[in-house]
């Protein structure tokens, strides 16, 4: 079999609208990330693959992988968060810093997922400062970004890394079990977190109740009472700090909570975050607090958050969105030779474009094709406007 004409499973050609609409999508979040104070910065699409490979993390991210011209094995990004990590370690910048970003990155997804292998991303990274006013920042800039480029009905799942990590903990759990039980609050699986618990009676009232514990903020007032987990309390303080903070700056319906989010890199520490449209049941946000990555490149913490917005996602969204509208407001414009003039005067309105086309009939299926509402016939004795849709002359 030929592989010439086929994609890599995952990946996909974007023509046309679609591309031209990811480009500017993502020139009006970063623009607006720009009127915010953050400083763009850029790192290689490939690195050495020490910069992402870390237990867990390297099974679940799957990487792209392959060798230098000495033998060294190198790794296509699968987020942004690593290497921004690695740039202002190596370059020894100090905080408050306020990031933003804009580049591919890319993870191997099992067939079934659906999922791309490679996604177009943007994203802020504040790195320094008070931990909670980072943390209002950037769930309230991307909300903000978001807006700019007419997304008003994202919801944001605020959860906390600690909860998943300090029931592992508590409960002894090996890499394994580890695994297992991240797949089944992923899953919300009622009856399989029922066959868990009954193995770990420790904590048995809180895990039969953590695959329901999401949807209002409101659920907080009562998760205290069904764990004593001084480590569960202090995350759910956490929580509704940030929600009362948020609620305040009027954000409020537009925040949930999911107390059993667990997040695929292990390098997050605190709260963590994933964004939805009411829309869609697709995630196109994720993030959160990763105080532990610089451990990885210093030896020691820094507090840092971010958040990254897959623009894929975004960009469909918005076609649903303006795919009517889009339609409805174009036309095209065929003309003589001798009516070139009238032709290029009418040419200059908004969304009126010019044929290429050698024939009225070539034009015509033109127009058809890529969506046209009317077709303007520009000839020497006069001017004829159809109805693409209808074929209807007048």
């Amino acid at each position: 079999m030929s592989w010439n004409r086929a994609l890599p499973y995952g990946t996909r050609d974007k023509l046309f609208g679609e591309s031209r609409q990811m480009t500017e999508t993502a020139y009006k979040m970063m623009a607006f990330f720009y009127t915010k104070g953050y400083r763009q910065i850029e790192t290689p699409t490939f690195e050495y693959k020490d910069v992402f490979s870390r237990g867990r993390e390297e099974r679940e991210q799957r990487l792209y992988q392959f060798f230098d011209d000495r033998g060294r094995t190198l790794a296509l990004r699968p987020d942004m968060t690593l290497p921004i990590g690695r740039l202002v370690s190596t370059i020894g910048l100090k905080g408050p810093l306020k990031l933003t970003y804009s580049g591919k990155v890319f993870r191997v997804f099992d067939d079934y997922t659906g999922k791309n292998n490679e996604q177009m991303q943007t994203g802020i990274e504040i790195i320094g400062g008070d931990p909670l006013k980072a943390e209002v920042e950037a769930v309230a800039t991307v909300i903000q970004s978001l807006q700019a480029v007419g997304l008003d009905d994202t919801i944001i799942e605020i959860g906390h890394a600690e909860i998943y990590q300090s029931l592992c903990r508590e409960l002894g759990l090996d890499e394994e079990q580890r695994l297992h039980f991240a797949s089944l609050l992923t899953s919300k699986s009622l009856s399989g977190i029922r066959a868990f618990a009954a193995e770990h009676p420790q904590e048995k009232a809180f895990l039969l109740e953590l695959p329901r514990l999401f949807g209002e903020t409101s659920l907080l007032t009562h998760v205290r009472g069904l764990t004593t987990s001084r480590s569960i309390h202090q995350a759910i303080d956490r929580i509704e700090a940030l929600v009362y903070q948020l609620t305040l700056l009027g954000y409020g319906t537009a925040l949930s909570v999911d107390l059993g989010m667990v997040q695929t890199f292990e390098y997050y520490t605190g709260v963590i975050f994933r964004g939805y449209a009411t829309s869609s049941a697709t995630e196109f946000l994720s993030g959160g607090r990763y105080d532990d990555l610089f451990q990885r490149f210093e030896g020691q913490k820094r507090a840092a958050v971010g958040v990254g917005v897959n623009l894929d996602e975004i960009v469909r969204l918005k076609q649903q969105q303006s795919e009517l509208t889009n339609k409805a407001i174009r036309t095209l414009i065929h003309y003589e030779e001798a009516a070139v003039v009238d032709a290029l005067k009418r040419a200059q309105g908004p969304l009126n474009e010019l044929s290429v086309c050698e024939t009225v009939v070539e034009s015509r299926e033109y127009a058809i094709e890529h969506g046209f509402q009317t077709l303007v016939i520009c000839q020497k004795d006069g001017v004829t406007t159809e109805s693409v849709e209808k074929g209807e002359t007048s």
